[in-house]
């Protein structure tokens, strides 16, 4: 069984051509104006004393954070309406949204609301637990 690549017809070995072969991606990436996406940021990030969520959307106009902990459930018998803002993040100008929460040690569930539309999970969290009605939500363990 032969190695390599085959390339317009000629197969080549080894990691000298690999190497060669991604640089000219690379180079013609840029050539046609491609960028690669931009390094996404942990979220959520514990640090002493809170907890930073960070979401990127350069084209979104209001970026919430509903989740399960005290400060953040604030409806309280009221409806939720695109209108509603509770847990609204800070956007900065590369379109990353950030909330900074004082959560104590405990597990926490939470969505991002885009637009008041739609409900997205973190995708810088890969902890995910049930909705209770057959979809998911994020989840943090403050340890």
């Amino acid at each position: 069984m032969q190695s390599g690549w085959k390339v317009g017809g000629c197969r080549r070995r080894g990691r000298a051509w690999h190497v060669v072969s991604v640089a000219v991606a690379a180079a013609a990436a840029l050539l046609a104006g491609c960028v690669p996406r931009p390094v996404m940021p942990r979220s959520p990030e514990i640090t002493s004393g809170e907890v930073v969520f960070r979401y990127r959307d350069p084209v979104a106009q209001v970026v919430q954070v509903a989740g399960s902990w005290e400060t953040n459930f604030d409806l309280r018998g009221r409806e939720w309406t695109s209108s509603t803002r509770v847990g609204v993040m800070l956007r900065d100008d590369d379109g990353m949204w950030e909330l900074r929460a004082a959560l104590g040690p405990g597990r926490y569930e939470y969505l991002f609301l885009v637009d008041g539309r739609f409900w997205e999970l973190d995708p810088s969290n890969p902890q995910r637990t049930g909705d209770g009605q057959g979809g998911f939500v994020s989840l943090l363990v403050v340890p």
